[in-house]
């Protein structure tokens, strides 16, 4: 089968708590395609619902990209309803980009995005949604949607903002550049760069850390760190975002895992967390 056949998907492996999700496309650079986009989403709120997963680690199938963007050969194609083809296919993806990035925010784990090669548009819009982004030195990150003719979402606007601050989004944005892993570095964009060779281990490294952590004392700080972000947001919202966090909080001072932390540590030993 040669490799413009070779069909999109989404593979998951769980091993020692630590779930890895890799996305392939191998014929688009794993270009997002909405049904790309919605086995995503459904992986990942079957992953947020599987109390064993402690850590999602994101990564690109292949030596050549992470994501480089949406599949921009779906813009051509019609759908019912719509005037033209642009329209429609643009309703359909954008249908599922929101369906994926909802359930994204929804996961209550942390979530390491492991960048390589191109992380571009919609690609760089998943990598937002992580905890933790770790790039390679040969990454190239970006949004073309000024070179396209596309309005980014607001709701990846903001994560964007967040993130690098209204200066230099407003630079990746209106100018539609790449950015190499060292750039992206200087501004925040990611959070660790490292050597091709290096970046798998780092990332596993990582994600082992967390997972051998307390599950509900992470959970808990994932949930403040969301209610701290959301102080910009409406009343309503931040105050639900700080009762989320407040509860899980409060779950664990009668967790079993505070119980075995405290023993683990009189006893000199690397504890054995349960997440109850």
């Amino acid at each position: 089968m040669t490799a413009t056949q070779t069909p999109a998907e989404v593979r998951t492996q769980i091993r020692d708590a630590v779930a890895t999700v890799e996305f392939s496309n191998p014929a688009r650079r794993n270009a997002l395609s909405a049904a790309l986009m919605a086995d995503l989403a459904r992986t990942l709120g079957a992953l947020g619902d599987d109390p064993s997963v402690r850590v999602v680690v994101l990564r690109g199938a292949g030596t050549q990209a992470f994501a480089s963007g949406a599949d921009i050969g779906e813009f051509r194609r019609p759908a019912h309803g719509a005037t033209g083809p642009e329209e429609g296919a643009f309703s359909i993806v954008d249908a599922a980009a929101s369906r994926l990035f909802a359930q994204l925010s929804a996961l209550p784990m942390p979530i390491i995005a492991r960048i390589h090669g191109y992380c571009l548009g919609a690609g760089m819009a998943l990598a937002l949604g992580a905890d933790l982004r770790f790039a390679d030195t040969e990454s190239v990150l970006g949004i073309p949607a000024a070179r396209l003719g596309v309005g980014y979402p607001l709701d990846q606007t903001a994560a964007l903002v967040e993130t690098v601050g209204p200066a230099a989004a407003g630079d990746m944005l209106f100018t539609g550049r790449r950015l190499t892993a060292r750039e992206a570095l200087a501004i925040r964009l990611v959070d660790r760069v490292v050597e091709p060779h290096d970046l798998g281990p780092v990332v596993d490294e990582v994600a082992a850390m967390i997972a051998a952590n307390a599950p509900l004392s992470v959970r808990a700080s994932k949930t403040s760190i969301r209610a701290v972000r959301g102080q910009g947001t409406g009343q309503d919202n931040q105050s639900a975002a700080r009762g989320l966090a407040t509860e899980a909080i409060a779950r664990c001072p009668s967790s079993r895992d505070l119980r075995e932390g405290a023993l683990a540590f009189l006893e000199k030993r690397q504890p054995r967390f349960t997440g109850e």
